[in-house]
């Protein structure tokens, strides 16, 4: 895999500052030690302010920014009223930032023996992100059969607390079980990614103005 080079606006690490791009492309454990990957959350933490009631989570993409991805491209022009938030090694990272530095540069390669380390990490950031941003409602994506389960057990793991501990008042996890097996199987028809594919979306979208209508 080619190694990205250093690139992103400056809006949360000045250039002076950032580091050799390879020393941020590797396993996860190397990104989740990396100090510059650290002070940029940090800071997204301190700066960041919720729009919206309901923030809306999905996994992170090889492609940068995330929107140049078939997934994100569809969530950003068909998800409305919701904060759009990556769920990534990096970190969490509302979509706002995703031009930014390091987040245009890093990569984290799946590796199953820093799965058990994965699940520590994101649970870790789940939390505090959510405890510290207040939002009424989480809607999740994460296939039930995607090839990282961990993904998903770490945000239902830390979804589970903040409910608990009622940083929130309810969450979702999308699509369910048998509209992703259904998604996945026309996937191969359709040519279209499972999580934007159109049973899928529709979930998405019922379950945000469900809780739209709470709110």
């Amino acid at each position: 895999m080619a190694v990205k080079t250093n690139r992103g606006d400056e809006r949360l690490i000045c250039r002076d500052e950032w580091v050799v791009a390879e020393s941020i492309q590797g396993s996860p454990e190397l990104i989740f030690n990396s100090p510059v990957m650290n002070k940029a959350q940090e800071l997204i933490l301190d700066q960041f302010t919720p729009t919206h009631p309901i923030a809306f989570v999905s996994v992170c993409t090889s492609s940068r920014p995330y929107s140049k991805s078939p997934k994100w491209k569809t969530f950003k022009n068909e998800l409305s009223d919701v904060d759009l938030i990556v769920c990534s090694n990096g970190g969490i990272i509302p979509l706002e930032y995703e031009n930014s530095y390091p987040y245009m540069t890093y990569d984290a390669f799946h590796k199953r023996q820093f799965d058990q380390l994965f699940m520590l990490y994101m649970t870790r950031y789940f939390i505090r992100f959510f405890t510290l941003k207040r939002y009424d409602y989480l809607v999740i994506n994460s296939g039930p059969t995607n090839a990282h389960p961990c993904r998903r057990k770490s945000a239902l793991l830390a979804a589970r607390h903040l409910k608990s501990h009622h940083h929130i008042k309810d969450f979702a996890v999308c699509p369910s079980l048998d509209v992703y097996k259904n998604a996945v199987f026309k996937t191969m028809r359709d040519k279209l990614f499972p999580d934007i594919h159109p049973e899928v979306l529709s979930e998405i979208k019922g379950q945000i103005e469900a809780y739209r209508g709470q709110a």
